[in-house]
């Protein structure tokens, strides 16, 4: 569904969000940061608090690819207070990722 990036999705995969299996959960934050809609800002949010750290990782740059400055102040805590590791990473940094490129983005439309 990220793939085709289809508005049509972001329901359903914000349902996916909640799924009791971690995976399913991953994949959807994933997808949602592919679609890049609004509409998944405050699920995703959400899912920075996730027990999985992989979910939060995920969330986290999903939340990046999005770019909406309303993520900001959680991507800011997960930054400074997760712990969590993947395999791919630290769920920090990825945090720390996710808000750079949305400041980034803001100085950007500032500039224009």
């Amino acid at each position: 569904l990220g793939e085709i990036k289809d508005a049509r999705a972001v329901e359903p995969l914000v349902a996916a969000l909640g799924d009791a299996e971690a995976g399913m959960r991953r994949w959807a934050a994933w997808a949602l940061g592919e679609i890049k809609d609004a509409r998944a800002v405050e699920p995703l949010v959400a899912a920075l608090d996730d027990a999985d750290e992989d979910v939060r990782w995920s969330a986290a740059l999903a939340l990046g690819n999005i770019g909406d400055p309303r993520a900001l102040p959680a991507l800011e805590r997960v930054a400074r207070e997760d712990k969590g590791e993947t395999e791919s990473g630290s769920v920090a940094e990825a945090a720390r990722e996710a808000a750079g490129e949305i400041r980034r983005r803001l100085k950007s439309a500032e500039q224009e």
